[in-house]
């Protein structure tokens, strides 16, 4: 169960776990959009302009007009990657957090559930904050239409909460 006994499992003290299943909920996102993408289903925003939006944002620069116009930095790719799989970690300890704090004790469907509810929900990042700050507007609505934003972005967050609902159970922390 969550959080429950000595907060070990097979020798992995709980928190491990918790951060190993960010970084594989973030891993089975990244190769299941690139499985979507190849289908045609989406397409998304290039990971060189999230990794300079990253970069800007590190310099205080939080609202463009298009991030595509936005100068390019340096190592944009790596930052993105890095940057990326540390917002999915940090999102998978706050459903550990939230699970915690609400006594709940999920049966193995539920958890599932809970897993892949909390997926979307991440969703929310992208489309009310990400988007409209790379000047894309709420919902990547003035995205360009190629990049699919919105269709991309939730796809690619219920696959992370396939894969957080999928490697909690894996690593033992949902039933």
């Amino acid at each position: 169960m969550v959080l429950e006994g000595t907060g070990e499992f097979m020798g992995t003290p709980l928190l491990v776990r918790w951060i190993v299943a960010g970084f594989l909920s973030t891993l089975v996102m990244d190769v299941g959009s690139a499985l979507v993408q190849m289908t045609g289903l989406t397409a998304g925003l290039p990971p060189r302009l999230i990794g300079r939006w990253f970069a800007l944002l590190a310099r205080g620069q939080f609202i463009h007009r298009s991030i595509a116009e936005a100068p390019a930095v340096p190592a944009e790719l790596p930052l993105a990657v890095v940057t990326h799989y540390l917002i999915g970690i940090t999102l998978t300890l706050i459903f550990c957090v939230l699970l915690a704090t609400s006594g709940l004790r999920p049966a193995p469907a539920a958890g599932f559930a809970l897993a892949l509810g909390f997926g979307v929900l991440t969703n929310l990042l992208p489309w009310l904050w990400m988007f409209p700050s790379m000047g894309f507007s709420v919902f990547g609505r003035s995205g360009p239409s190629e990049l699919m934003l919105l269709r991309s972005s939730f796809v690619n967050h219920v696959i992370f909460g396939l894969g957080l609902a999928v490697s909690s159970r894996w690593l033992g922390l949902l039933p």
